[in-house]
């Protein structure tokens, strides 16, 4: 588990210097967003945009956390 934390940090940090890629398209999954379907979230954690399919909203903390960082 370690080991795909590791690589996803990995990707994240490569697709992060793209410049804009975050604004347009989901961080864990690259799915671009799209105003009503898909839309953009910013994970509480980490501070990616990330998509609806990609993370979860904590009622406790009244905020979208990704699913990497939930494992976390």
């Amino acid at each position: 588990m370690k080991q795909k934390l590791d690589e996803e940090g990995n990707k994240c940090s490569i697709l992060s210097k793209q410049q804009k890629f975050n604004e347009h398209c989901c961080i864990r999954c690259c799915s671009p967003f799209t105003f009503l379907i898909n839309s953009k979230r910013q994970c509480q954690d980490c501070k990616y945009n990330i998509c609806k399919s990609c993370s979860t909203y904590e009622k406790k903390e009244k905020a979208w956390i990704c699913s990497v960082c939930q494992q976390a």
